[in-house]
């Protein structure tokens, strides 16, 4: 090892009598600070202005906009300018022959120039280090040791860079040769894992070769031993790749016998490799504070409980719009969205099926389905010859539910679920999905029934009024039946009883009166202790009161109007009350939930039922409105004189005890607060959506949607000013460079001195 030190120490002295390592040291110094006080200032101003900040320390080091992300895009272009002379200098300066020929043998040669360039590198990591403790004076709660892992792996990767730097210098004594030659080998490295995605052996082999994304993985706070290991074991291929180039020149063996050599180490160095990227034998460290790259307690929780195997199997319709997220030289990608699930079930088995099928609500063309799906198919990468025409897929499984889109079949002990892709920014199912998805094969759906046989809103239909978005969408993320629950539609006419094991039971908007029979069942169904939403409509008094009248309470006639500079009156924008809170379904101060065309709520203080209200119209803008009238048409104003405004319940959550249970009840005076177009509005800033998903999962008594909340970031807060972050900047984009440049030049002239 003393000569390796000395070889080190050597070469270092040369490096710094070059200019080359003085200036990267400044440009890189310069470089991310422009990342760091740019993000920071950014962040800073948000703040002034009263927007919300979280995970702070993220948001200035990892992710796309990121330092640490900076930082890895522009390493490439520093190390081939250090390495480039590390051997070619030896080789056209004749010193090769000395060195050969010394009682030095050329391992230690190699170790010890590497060893240089770790060294070097600990100078760069050096400068992110003062980074860190910016970012600790900075930040209030810095997440230290998210930082310090991003920094692991950026060191990791230098060295890497260091080693192919290292071999290609080692192949030519032309030191812009080898330079270049660096450079194409990083971009090789970057480029192979795109090679061979649609062979499943190559794109295996292709993918732990290639270095792309693997330092991201480690900088956005999940330090897996697949990285690890691939850095180390690049470290070594080339390292020895140079030993043995320079030990060719010392020893006569045939082209064949050095070309087996090459392959055999190449061969050992791919399969330890592959062998330690298999998720049964991954190890996993997450650096952040939160553990947001982990599954959440409860998602472990439920993961424990698995011991048969799990398997998903994606259903591609190669017509599809979303087919190419399935094809096969998307493959990589595709599985990786998995990985956190594989983390814990290590042995999850993913299988892909192709087919083509007719698209449900799709414009057609003139093209047969045929000539659609070849299309398709080659635009795509897919092999015709393995997708399986509508017939042969109606065998193995009925997608028509899905509508023939992309789907994933999550199968465990002989049942099954699916999982969708969602039309949203993410499309992937995400941790909450994946998990309720197995929670219910584990213990089952919870099921909600939905009334009908009174033009009741309808689940099944895309138009405003109905609900199938937030009860039966299939690509929206946060509806019932991506969230655990299944839908069941009950009609009174054709059953006896009302089923008891309900979550809860919705009668929303019925348009014509429920027979005698009809209010006997739903009232039976009540005294039974069954959850209970009803959601009323301006002119529906009539019809719902004979119901609800019973448990205390009842819709007022007329229609509710709120002043409003910008919206309809008839559009309430109801406020929580404490009574939401205490449940656990309100939201942040001065959140809103929009109720379009409302009728009033009156509570009675004889009920057997504790009476709560959640949501509250008024503000001192609310009134009813009698009679008939036409907000198109005519134009409303409030009349002191025969009209009051007042605070008016809009929803109330009824109780009690009975039967060893808590039987809830939801009542709200508007139907369309949970409708496909409300859901959607754009005009105004509401939580209607969050709130239904919050109402169903307190009548599931937290069951569904399952939850997967987190610790709460806490590195929220900058404490500098703009003040201090300009002499953030003077110290990195001068003082600090300028003691590098005033550093160096001494030394430089020092040199030439002597």
């Amino acid at each position: 090892m003393q000569k390796v030190f000395r070889i080190a120490r050597l070469e270092l002295s040369l490096l710094f009598y070059s200019p080359i390592a003085w200036l990267v040291l400044i440009i890189f110094t310069i470089q991310s600070g422009f990342t760091f006080t740019d993000m920071l200032y950014s962040q800073e101003t948000s703040q002034q202005l009263e927007r919300p900040l979280n995970v702070l320390t993220r948001v200035l080091f990892s992710g796309d906009t990121g330092m640490f992300k900076a930082v890895q895009d522009s390493l490439y272009l520093y190390i081939p300018l250090l390495t480039m002379g590390l051997m070619s200098r030896e080789t056209s300066s004749g010193s090769i022959k000395l060195l050969l020929s010394s009682p030095v043998r050329l391992r230690q040669i190699v170790f010890g120039k590497f060893f240089a360039m770790m060294i070097y590198s600990l100078l760069l990591v050096a400068i992110l280090f003062c980074y860190l403790i910016a970012a600790y004076i900075s930040v209030e709660n810095l997440d230290v040791k998210f930082v310090l892992g991003g920094i692991l792996g950026l060191y990791l990767l230098v060295c890497a860079y260091s080693a192919i730097g290292l071999f290609m210098s080692s192949l030519t004594s032309y030191q812009v040769v080898a330079a270049i030659s660096t450079l194409a080998v990083l971009a090789a490295l970057n480029f192979i894992g795109e090679v061979g995605q649609g062979y499943d052996i190559i794109r295996d082999i292709t993918y732990w070769i290639s270095i792309s994304g693997r330092t991201e993985t480690i900088i956005n706070g999940l330090i897996t031993s697949r990285d690890i290991i691939y850095f180390i074991l690049i470290i070594v291929l080339f390292l020895l790749l140079t030993v043995m180039k320079l030990n060719n020149g010392r020893e006569h063996r045939s082209s064949a016998a050095k070309s087996l050599r090459y392959f055999v180490l190449a061969f050992a160095i791919i399969v330890i490799g592959y062998v330690s990227s298999l998720p049964a034998f991954m190890g996993y460290y997450d650096t952040t504070r939160i553990k947001d790259q982990t599954f959440s307690t409860n998602s472990q929780e439920v993961l424990k409980r698995i011991n048969k195997p799990v398997s998903i199997t994606t259903y591609v319709n190669v017509i599809d719009y979303r087919a190419l997220y399935g094809a096969p030289k998307n493959r990589i990608a595709d599985i990786s969205q998995f990985e956190n699930f594989q983390r814990f079930l290590p042995e999850l088995k993913m299988d892909y099926v192709y087919y083509y099928d007719t698209l449900m609500y799709r414009d057609d063309t003139t093209k047969t389905l045929i000539e659609k799906a070849k299309n398709k198919a080659e635009a795509n990468g897919f092999n015709f010859q393995k997708v399986l025409d509508p017939a042969q897929i109606k065998r193995k499984i009925n997608l028509i539910p899905e509508e023939n889109h992309l789907v994933r079949m999550l199968s465990y002990n002989g049942k099954q679920t699916p999982l969708r892709m969602y039309d949203d920014m993410f499309v992937y199912p995400k941790e909450a999905e994946i998990i309720a998805a197995l929670k219910r094969l584990l213990d089952g759906p919870g099921l909600v029934g939905v009334l009908k046989g009174n033009n009741e809103r309808s689940t099944d239909k895309n138009d405003d009024k109905s609900y199938k978005a937030i009860t039966k969408g299939l690509g929206t993320r946060g509806s019932l039946t991506n969230n655990g629950f299944e839908i069941l539609d009950v009609s009174l006419q054709n059953t006896n009883d009302i089923p008891t094991d309900l979550v809860v039971l919705i009668i929303a908007d019925p348009k014509s009166e429920y027979s005698p029979d009809e209010i006997q069942k739903i009232q039976k169904y009540v005294d039974s202790g069954g959850n209970l939403i009803i959601a009323g409509e301006p002119g529906r008094q009539g019809i719902l009161n004979p119901i609800i009248q019973p448990l205390g309470i009842s819709f007022i006639n007329g229609t509710l109007l709120q002043e409003s500079d910008n919206f309809d009156l008839d559009l309430i924008q109801a406020s929580f009350t404490e009574g939401a809170k205490q449940l656990g379904l309100s939201f942040y101060d001065k959140a809103v939930v929009t109720f379009p065309g409302a009728t009033g709520l009156s509570l009675s203080e004889k009920s057997n039922f504790k009476m709560r209200p959640l949501l509250i119209a008024g503000n001192n803008k609310t009134w009813i409105k009698n009679g008939d009238f036409d907000l198109s048409t005519q134009k409303v104003a409030f009349n002191p004189k025969m009209e009051k405004k007042e605070n008016v319940p809009v929803a109330v959550a009824l109780s009690r005890k009975l039967k060893n249970k808590e039987q809830k009840i939801l009542i709200t005076s508007d139907a369309d607060f949970m409708s496909n177009v409300e859901l959607n509005r754009f005009n105004l800033n509401t939580v209607n959506s969050s709130f239904v998903i919050r109402m169903f999962k307190w009548f599931s008594n937290g069951e569904y949607p399952v939850s997967i909340n987190k610790e709460p970031a806490i590195d929220k807060k900058i404490v500098v000013s703009r003040a201090e972050i300009n002499w953030l900047k003077v110290i990195f984009f001068a003082i600090i460079p300028g003691l590098i440049g005033v550093f160096g030049a001494v030394t430089l002239i020092i040199r030439k001195g002597k």
